[in-house]
């Protein structure tokens, strides 16, 4: 006959991810591009996880505005 084990786990609660701020994706790329560290001491180092130092190392530090895609009705010569 088997037997079924239920083994209790602690329930942690549900966090939302942590964010990683301008800041932070800063430090990232200057402790990995100038001071030559690898990923995981800089994970150990700013307590982030691994996909938020991959994001800050594959992205720019601040998002840039995105233009609207529209081209404009009148350029410069038919304007003036």
């Amino acid at each position: 006959m088997e037997s079924i084990y239920y083994i209790p786990t602690p329930k942690q609660p549900r966090t939302p991810p942590h964010e990683s701020s301008r800041d932070d994706r800063l430090r990232v790329q200057t402790l990995y591009y100038d001071a030559k560290w690898t990923i995981d001491d800089i994970i150990l180092q700013t307590n982030l996880t691994r996909r938020q130092v991959e994001y800050a190392l594959h992205h720019r530090p601040t998002p840039q505005k995105h233009s609207s895609g529209r081209y404009i009705l009148l350029n410069t010569p038919k304007r003036k």
